[in-house]
């Protein structure tokens, strides 16, 4: 992940004030990231935003998802005929075990795509639980990486393009799109350095008592909470990055003699500030609205109605503590926090966000999703019944806010 990080290519993305942009190979790039001292990056973490009022949207602009952030728009990524590209790398010369592949476009854009075969039922199920889980994020006011459903026409890929085996000829795929990473802030020279559910609770437990530690607090437990209604259970620390939202302070460290690179660290000196606005991001979320297990399962823990609709979101419906009903991937452990404990405040403000959700705004979500795609996402008896499937995810989805809006949990103390 260092050279994907640190490698200069239209697929090299920066954040700033208004979100994800898409970089030209030659816009040069400031800093890469920020490295500072362990004590400074616990700081930055306990005050990082975690919320941020989100505009209204439209049923009509949650379906497109966020602009400017894409070298496509939603039409022309989702039109009939598709973007082509030409194979270029198997998924697994990348980072990562889900499938992917890397194919180049003739105007020369680098695509990293998840994919899935629609006739084979074959790829990657993440490429329908990314789009839903960070369109859900992004309309509550939490930040998560941009994601972009495309249709792929591939020219030479191989019939598994993750193992690059197999015959090549041209191939379509649904698949999805999504800028490089946000420059992290580190405290080490690990450029996948994340951040742990436990060590952002423990960073907002060390802050002084009074309004910013409640405020902290309740946003906190808002996004462990709807982490987990979408059973967001493969929460190992790479899932999640600390980042600077806003222009780095370059005066406040020291950049590395030039060396021709694009990218460059920025090495932050002690007690002077490089960043005005940290904020934590989940960068990937493509394990979830299915049922969480141990193991991350790629077909029950990916856009599996059945699995989800299983899991409640709370393990009892007692008057005690309430604790989320979610088991982490193992390696996530301890440091995933399963099953957390939820504070009234931060259920009762999740719960203010997602009246924000009309039923077409939900309905909106998985048809951006593409469930209907996915042949066991399908509800059983959807003939019979006369249920489409968008609509059955919007009835399950419709029952765990009402279980949210039932429960009373207890105040922090």
């Amino acid at each position: 992940m260092r050279t994907a990080l640190l490698r200069v290519s239209l697929t090299v993305s920066v954040m700033v004030p208004l979100g994800m942009v898409w970089v030209a190979a030659q816009t040069p790039i400031a800093v890469s990231g920020i490295q500072t001292n362990p004590r400074s990056r616990a700081m930055y973490l306990a005050r990082a935003t975690i919320w941020q009022d989100p505009a209204a949207l439209s049923p009509t602009a949650l379906f497109e998802g966020p602009s400017g952030a894409f070298p496509y728009t939603v039409a022309q990524a989702n039109s009939d005929e598709g973007i082509g590209c030409t194979f270029t790398q198997a998924g697994k010369e990348l980072s990562g075990d889900s499938p992917k592949f890397l194919c180049r476009t003739a105007d020369g854009h680098e695509l990293r795509l998840k994919y899935w075969d629609p006739v084979s039922q074959t790829g990657n199920r993440e490429v329908f639980a990314t789009v839903a889980a960070t369109r859900l994020l992004w309309a509550l006011g939490f930040e998560a990486i941009p994601t972009l459903p495309i249709n792929v026409r591939c020219d030479g890929c191989p019939e598994n393009p993750m193992k690059n085996a197999g015959a090549r000829r041209t191939r379509r795929y649904v698949a999805i799109l999504q800028p490089r990473w946000p420059p992290p802030i580190l405290s080490n020279d690990d450029v996948d350095q994340g951040w742990s559910w436990k060590e952002l609770d423990s960073a907002i437990r060390s802050l002084p008592p009074g309004p910013d530690r409640v405020r902290q607090r309740t946003y906190f437990d808002a996004l462990t909470l709807l982490g987990v209604l979408i059973q967001h259970g493969d929460r190992k620390s790479g899932q999640q990055r600390l980042h600077c939202a806003a222009p780095v302070d370059t005066a406040a460290g020291e950049l590395p003699a030039p060396g021709g690179e694009a990218t460059t660290m920025l090495f932050e000196l002690p007690n002077a500030p490089a960043c005005p606005a940290p904020a934590v991001t989940i960068v990937d979320v493509g394990a979830t609205f299915g049922g969480a297990g141990r193991e991350s399962n790629p077909t029950t823990a990916k856009m599996n109605l059945e699995a989800w609709q299983r899991q409640s979101v709370f393990r009892d419906a007692g008057s005690g503590p309430c604790r989320g009903n979610l088991t982490v991937s193992l390696k996530a452990g301890h440091d995933g926090e399963p099953d957390p404990v939820i504070s009234e405040d931060g259920r009762r403000f999740l719960m203010e966000q997602l009246r924000r959700l009309s039923p077409d705004h939900v309905r909106a979500l998985f048809r951006a999703a593409r469930v209907d795609q996915v042949v066991d996402a399908q509800p059983r008896h959807e003939s019979a019944a006369g249920v489409s499937s968008v609509d059955a995810w919007v009835a399950v989805f419709q029952d765990k806010v009402r279980q949210v809006d039932a429960r009373r949990c207890q105040a922090v103390p």
